[in-house]
């Protein structure tokens, strides 16, 4: 029985326009809720991000953020895990020595995200707010994810990926290809699979088998993996589509997710 739907962001449940079809996903919610479902937002986006996208759905209230680095649940801080000021510094000069030097650099904070200053404003493709800095090494907060991006396509995913292996192969982190020309490195444990087990652990003793994880690259890669039923989206990453159990048939940009969960739980 599946009692958890967990759920990627970006290529998942939002459109290729970064648009959420909050209608009908609040009525999905209201089901699942009289058959006591849990719906779970796993992203490697920020905790103010998520808040503010699903803001218009108030029946979700947990969200594992930056890919499993900071966890809220209604409103409370259940589990975070931040980078060493040291090591943040580190690994900015690292993403900056790797073979083809990526465009931005943003890291993650409490507070704020923070980047790297680019040229042309009007070349950002992400629809998040930015405090662009002269340098990064004096950023004054706590910083979660360490996030290389590489615009107009510079590199392939497969690359990003290369790159991903070669930092966790260097040092104590974690990183994973993200999607959108984006690396996530990440404090060492933290990926969506460990974050799901920090919330349901205690409730669920056959580990991740009552989730439903859907996601569309790399980095739900555990995820899906560890979940009772891994859905990826049929727009996935390929790696991701041969690793999952199933497959939506329709993409995100129509809805589907949401088909995909009127189909495993019945609803109307």
């Amino acid at each position: 029985m599946y009692r958890y739907i967990a759920t990627d962001v970006d290529g998942t449940m939002l459109d290729s326009r970064h648009q959420l079809n909050s209608a009908a996903l609040n009525t999905a919610l209201s089901q699942l809720q009289q058959q006591n479902v849990s719906w779970i937002v796993a992203s490697g986006d920020s905790y103010r991000f998520l808040k503010k996208c699903f803001a218009p759905c108030p029946l979700i209230d947990t969200f594992i953020s930056i890919n499993g680095a900071l966890i809220v649940q209604k409103g409370q801080v259940v589990f975070e895990r931040t980078h060493a000021k040291s090591q943040v510094n580190e690994l900015i000069k690292a993403v900056n020595a790797l073979p083809v030097t990526p465009d931005v650099i943003l890291l993650t904070g409490w507070n704020h995200t923070w980047g790297t200053r680019i040229s042309d404003l009007k070349a950002w493709p992400f629809g998040i707010n930015i405090d662009f800095v002269d340098d990064l090494t004096q950023v004054d907060d706590k910083i979660y994810n360490v996030n290389p991006i590489w615009l107009n396509h510079q590199v392939t995913p497969d690359q990003i990926r290369g790159f991903a292996q070669q930092m966790i192969e260097r040092y104590p982190a974690y990183a994973t290809y993200s999607g959108f020309g984006c690396m996530d490195v990440l404090p060492l444990g933290v990926n969506k699979a460990a974050g799901l087990k920090e919330l349901i652990i205690n409730d669920d003793h056959d580990q991740l088998k009552s989730v439903v994880a859907f996601g569309d690259s790399s980095n739900d890669r555990q995820m899906l993996q560890e979940a009772g039923l891994g859905v990826a989206m049929k727009n996935a990453s390929p790696d991701i589509l041969k690793l999952a159990n199933r497959i939506t048939s329709y993409d995100n940009d129509h809805d589907g997710v949401l088909r995909e969960v009127q189909s495993i739980f019945n609803l109307p």
